[in-house]
C-alpha cells in the first residue's frame, strides 16, 4: 500500500515551503535494524524520482505514518543518512534534503575515475573465468532490464556491475567508498544517467567496458571505465547546473570546464 505524505503546515521559518506530497511504500521487516534500512531506501527512491526535493522540509511523523512503522526505525534510517551527509536535521522543524553543487558532483566522479579505472585495468588482469561470468551476468541483466525499459533495475545492475568490477581488483575500501560516492549523487537527486537519456544508451556504453574485461584486456578496460565516467560526470554536472537554473545554452560549456578542472591529473 502507498499513501501520500502531507507536508507540514505553512512555510519555514526562512521562506521555504514544504513539498508536493510524495509516495512511500509501507514496509514491513522483523528487526528495528532492517526497518532503517528499508527506511532509507524508500527515501532514496523518493528522491531519485523526484517525489521529494532538496530544500523541503518533511517531519520523522508523516514518514513513520505513511509507511506504517513507528517513529523509532524512521529516525534511525534518517540519521544514518544525515551522517552520511545526504539530509539535514532542522530542530522542531523537520529534516530537508541536502541539494548537492555541480562542483560536488566533479569531485565525486573525479574521485571515482581515480579509483575505479586502475581497478578495471586491475580486474581484467585478474579475473579467473567464474569472475568473467559473474561480469557477463551483470551486463546481461542491464540490458535485459534496459529492453524491459525497467529504469530501476537498469540502474541496479549498471550499479552492480561496477561493484563487481572493484571486488575483483580486491580492494574492500574501495569498493565501499565507491558505493557510498554513488549513494550521494543518485539519492541527492542531482542525476540518473536513466532519467536524462533511453536506458538502452546508459546500457551501451558499458560494452566496451564489458567487452574489454571478458578478453582481459586491462589498458583497454581502463580506458573505457573513463570514458564512461567522463560521459557520465558531464551529465550529471549539466543536470545540476540545470537545477540551479543555469540557461540551457551554457550548460554544455560549463559542464565540460567544471569536469576538466575537477578531473585533471585523474
Amino acid at each position: 500500500m502507498t499513501e501520500r505524505i502531507r507536508p507540514p503546515s505553512g512555510a519555514a521559518a526562512d521562506g521555504r515551503h514544504p513539498t508536493d506530497t510524495p509516495t512511500l511504500p509501507a514496509v514491513t521487516a522483523t528487526t528495528q535494524s532492517s526497518l532503517a534500512v528499508q527506511v532509507m531506501a524508500a527515501v532514496r527512491r523518493a528522491v531519485m524520482a523526484g517525489q521529494m526535493e532538496p530544500g523541503r522540509l518533511y517531519s520523522v511523523q508523516q514518514l513513520a505514518s505513511v509507511m506504517n512503522v513507528s517513529r523509532s526505525p524512521v529516525r534511525e534510517g534518517l540519521l544514518r543518512l544525515g551522517e552520511a551527509g545526504l539530509i539535514r536535521f532542522h530542530r522542531n522543524r523537520g529534516f530537508e534534503i541536502v541539494e548537492v553543487s555541480p562542483t560536488d558532483v566533479a569531485q565525486i566522479l573525479a574521485v571515482r575515475t581515480a579509483l575505479e579505472v586502475p581497478a578495471a585495468r586491475r580486474a581484467a588482469g585478474l579475473a579467473q573465468p567464474p569472475d568473467l561470468e559473474r561480469v557477463r551476468a551483470q551486463w546481461e541483466a542491464m540490458h535485459a532490464a534496459a529492453r524491459a525499459q525497467d529504469l530501476e533495475a537498469t540502474a541496479g545492475a549498471d550499479e552492480g556491475l561496477h561493484l563487481v568490477l572493484l571486488e575483483l581488483a580486491g580492494n574492500e575500501q574501495a569498493a565501499r567508498l565507491v558505493e557510498r560516492l554513488r549513494a550521494t549523487t543518485s539519492f541527492l537527486g542531482v542525476v540518473t544517467a536513466t532519467t536524462l537519456r533511453p536506458v538502452g544508451e546508459l546500457a551501451g556504453e558499458h560494452d566496451a567496458l564489458v567487452q574489454a574485461v571478458l578478453g582481459q584486456d586491462g589498458d583497454a578496460a581502463g580506458e573505457a571505465m573513463r570514458e564512461h565516467l567522463a560521459s557520465t560526470a558531464e551529465r550529471q554536472i549539466g543536470q545540476a547546473l540545470r537545477a540551479r537554473g543555469t540557461p540551457e545554452q551554457d550548460v554544455p560549456d560549463l559542464a565540460g570546464r567544471i569536469w576538466r578542472e575537477a578531473s585533471a591529473g585523474y
